[in-house]
């Protein structure tokens, strides 16, 4: 496996070296035990005068130093980014947003990741509000598979419109519910619009269908029939009343494959995002209808790199002059 770590002086020199026999960027790659493509842009960032190996490690050493701390000198930008994270905007949110706000004090997400975990901020326990609260850095991703349940009259995904599969517009929502302490019945219904991805919730007593279906008519029987237009769900028993829900509505429903719950990823997600105030294990009893919805308002305004940066309230908004 080749090695994707920074360039040393030594590579460097190796680089300036093989360039002058004319060998390609595979061919330096493969002798130096790099990627091809780090060794494209190392030549492409550091060429304006030619190739110098120690005008390369100069200015590496430059830029290094600038991501690490930098702007971060600056107190207006410090403070902008603790005061984000403390509302749970992930480093690359609050990166994107600063650049399209504040284009002359913009900083790389990579860099905030290093404010966060530098050994001198480690005292104001600044990962505790990324998504993953770990104290050290970890890359991991995994899924969860629901069982498969029957569902009388279901229509499956691959019927749903295309205007839905490409978010081509709002009102194409996914729901699922999020559990708590598994030993007790409540649960929160989680809704988000799959273009927009705002999201409405509720909290539910039971995990029973009937509970289930009231909740989603409730929760948008107010809203014109545009807004929602078709609702797509898994195979849960919770989801066995959808064609009550799609009477009073006036919506159609659609259900992911069997244990294909990535079908439904735009909700998954959010419950992911969700979760960064109720963790998992939560017990539900505390927590109350105001407080979903104040974790909504949250989630609908902030941004989203997907949007450009936008938040889920504005392109809602933009799109259908309803407020969220």
């Amino acid at each position: 496996m080749k090695n994707y770590n920074h360039l040393k002086q030594t590579d460097r020199e190796l680089i300036f070296l093989y360039r002058g026999q004319g060998k390609s960027y595979r061919e330096i790659a493969r002798l130096i035990g790099k990627d091809y493509r780090t060794i494209g842009r190392e030549i492409l960032r550091n060429n304006c005068h030619g190739y110098l190996p120690s005008l390369a490690q100069k200015l590496a050493d430059k830029r290094r130093k600038q991501s690490k701390v930098g702007k971060f000198d600056d107190p207006l930008v410090r403070k902008y980014v603790i005061a984000k994270l403390g509302r749970h905007w992930s480093p690359e949110q609050i990166s994107g947003r600063l650049k399209l706000k504040v284009p002359a004090l913009s900083i790389s997400y990579e860099g905030i990741y290093q404010f966060v975990y530098g050994r001198e901020n480690r005292k104001l326990r600044l990962w505790e509000f990324l998504r993953r609260r770990h104290s050290k850095r970890q890359l991991f991703n995994q899924g969860k598979v629901r069982a498969k349940n029957r569902i009388p009259n279901r229509v499956l995904i691959s019927e749903r419109p295309l205007e839905a599969n490409l978010r081509q517009e709002v009102g194409h929502w996914e729901t699922d519910n999020m559990e708590g302490i598994k030993s007790i019945p409540l649960a929160v219904s989680v809704n988000v619009d799959r273009k927009s991805g705002v999201v409405k919730m509720d909290k539910l007593l039971n995990k029973k269908a009937e509970e289930k279906a009231m909740s989603l008519i409730n929760q948008f029987n107010k809203w014109p029939s545009p807004l929602i237009k078709t609702l797509t769900m898994d195979n849960g028993l919770e989801n066995h009343n959808h064609e009550k829900v799609a009477y009073f509505l006036n919506c159609q429903t659609f259900f992911c494959n069997p244990y294909h719950a990535w079908e439904k990823g735009t909700v998954e997600n959010t419950i992911g995002l969700v979760r960064q105030y109720v963790p998992k294990g939560t017990d539900l009893t505390n927590i109350t209808r105001a407080d979903l919805n104040w974790i909504a308002w949250e989630l609908n305004n902030r941004p989203r790199k997907r949007l450009g940066f936008l938040t889920p309230s504005e392109v809602f908004y933009k799109e259908t002059g309803w407020g969220t």
